[in-house]
């Protein structure tokens, strides 16, 4: 990979900040670490970057810089909480538990829990992100829970409880009156009661600006949402329409998905063999058709930990070693029935295409430069400035995916690895069945996204509240109020602000490059280049896009 004097700094300085970055990144050393929040170590940090950023010399230096500074600018009590189970579970997965880094670990944690109590005892918190932090008290106690039993190390036990007691006295400053485990109607209740506000009005637009690498407003981006809504409804509702004739229901999203449910009849407990079973003929049906996958393509799937699936109710990736000579992909299946598994073959196909053949190939053909040296920079996935890159990619690939399955129902002449998905298919009911089954997830969870680029503007500029927000796309798209609610707040929300809006924006922008590119050939190669050029922001790879698109032609 490609690197100057400054990169090395800016990449050292990530390793202070996100020391748990590092580590997943390849960087070992950094074992057992967690930056304390601190208001000392806080300042100490945003003086560094300052330093760093002043001294920049190239686009891809200054726009990384910005989004650092603007992560440890991004001051709400729950993001510790996520650190410590985000932490946890990277050492669990690529090391188990190893008694030394595990408590030096939990040690780090205490310090970092404490530092905040500090810091937020002081401040008054918004109702709002209260109930954020509420959300993340049982994926941390869980976790503890699991390392605890499985630790042979008294010491390693005694420091779990330890950090079980100090999250828990944590979390008391943000106690809400009837929370109960934060089910909708309980939140729905507290936010009527006491209102609701993030306090983010003055931060957001600096989240979207320097955080994400986003030119627009958050009114232009709103704008955008609201069109892609109008242009994406015909299209749901018509696919709805027909498999509600079909299944002899009312074309309401819930009764529709309930029948293609019912008609699939899948057993949880056996959804990762299925998707393993599955993702054989897939993976060699994107690499012909969709994108180019490296051949040292490594990705695991596992069912996902039961401490995890509060954040990862049905599925989702994570990376490894990614400045490694062996870097690795993890795609985690959940399969939990009080969660939100798949229970059918095309929300299972949707899932897997989205995860892994988007998220982990767009990882994995970055860290080996499938198409040539990259900038090191620019194959860091840790600052803000990488989601909307991988998010985007990863949306839009689902579309691709159903298009390709699509056109499959009338080519003429198919290959090996085409008849061999047709073929699968036909276990699930025939491929026509399938696609349009698949078609009906692939514009829900269209719909699903832009709705989340309109609530992310309203609720963190303080335009509606969040109940008016699920009240009108309920009323807008048909999709249940609760639905709304849980795709928006709780996880996305919670992680940061600008982050909801990451699928929509630059997944609808690759899509337009991508029209424009008639021979299916050339959108392989296409596809193939833009999930292997790493995570560079949000403006660069749009360049970057548009470039190759004009070589192609």
């Amino acid at each position: 990979m490609i690197s100057d004097p400054i990169d090395d700094e800016i990449m050292e300085f990530v390793k202070e900040v996100t020391p748990s970055g590092a580590y997943l990144m390849g960087s070992n050393d950094y074992a057992g670490k967690l930056f304390v929040a601190s208001q000392a170590n806080i300042d100490a940090a945003l003086k560094k970057v300052r330093t760093l950023r002043a001294r920049a010399k190239t686009e891809l230096q200054r726009k990384v810089l910005d989004a650092l500074e603007t992560m440890i600018l991004f001051d709400e009590p729950q993001p510790v909480l996520d650190d410590i189970v985000g932490t946890i579970f990277a050492h669990l997965a690529k090391e188990g538990i190893k008694d030394a880094h595990m408590l030096s670990l939990l040690n780090f944690a205490m310090k970092d829990v404490d530092a905040c109590k500090a810091r937020f005892s002081k401040k008054q918190i918004p109702v709002a992100v209260k109930a954020l932090t509420l959300y993340r008290l049982d994926g941390a106690l869980e976790i503890l829970d699991t390392v605890k039993g499985e630790s042979k190390s008294a010491e390693v036990k005694a420091a779990c409880d330890a950090l079980k007691s100090k999250v828990s006295d944590y979390v008391k400053l943000f106690e809400l009156d009837g929370w109960g485990k934060g089910e909708f109607p309980n939140v729905e209740r507290i936010f009527k009661e006491k209102g609701f506000d993030l306090g983010r009005q003055k931060f957001y637009p600096i989240a979207l600006k320097k955080g994400f690498d986003y030119g627009e407003t958050p009114e232009q981006l709103e704008a955008k949402a609201i069109g892609w809504i109008d242009e994406e409804l015909p299209k749901f509702r018509k696919v709805a329409g027909i498999l509600a004739k079909q299944f002899n229901c009312k074309p309401t999203p819930e009764e529709v998905e309930e029948k293609i449910i019912e008609r699939n009849d899948l057993d949880p407990k056996k959804l990762v063999a299925l998707t393993l079973g599955i993702r054989k003929v897939i993976q060699r049906l994107v690499d012909e058709d969709v994108t180019g996958i490296n051949p040292k393509y490594n990705t695991r799937v596992i069912e996902t930990p039961s401490y995890l699936t509060g954040t990862m109710p049905t599925g989702a990736a994570q990376f490894f070693d990614t400045y490694t000579k062996k870097p690795f992909q993890v795609f985690f299946q959940t399969t939990d029935p009080k969660r939100d598994p798949d229970r059918s073959v095309a929300a299972l196909i949707d899932l897997l295409v989205h995860e892994e053949y988007g998220h982990c190939v767009h990882h994995s053909n970055s860290a080996l430069e499938f198409v040539g040296k990259l900038p090191m920079l620019q194959v860091m996935a840790a600052a803000l400035t990488s989601a909307p890159i991988t998010e985007g990619l990863s949306f839009n690939r689902e579309l691709e995916f159903f298009e390709v399955s699509k056109g499959l129902e009338t080519k003429k002449r198919l290959t090996p690895t085409e008849k061999a998905y047709v073929k699968l298919m036909e276990r699930y009911g025939g491929l026509e069945q399938v696609n349009l089954e698949l078609e009906f997830m692939t514009r829900r969870w269209r719909i699903t996204r832009f709705l989340r680029v309109v609530g992310d503007v309203w609720v963190n500029t303080g335009k509606k509240s969040l109940l008016e927000f699920v009240d009108w796309a309920h009323e807008y798209t048909g999709v249940s109020r609760s639905s709304v609610y849980f795709q928006l707040f709780p996880a996305h929300e919670g992680g940061f602000p600008g982050y909801a809006t990451s699928y929509a924006v630059v997944g609808q922008e690759i899509l337009a490059i991508e029209r424009k590119i008639k021979d299916p050939k050339k959108r392989v190669k296409f596809s193939t280049y833009l999930c292997s050029i790493g995570f560079p922001p949000r403006s660069m790879y749009t360049k970057m896009l548009k470039a190759y698109a004009t070589k192609l032609k």
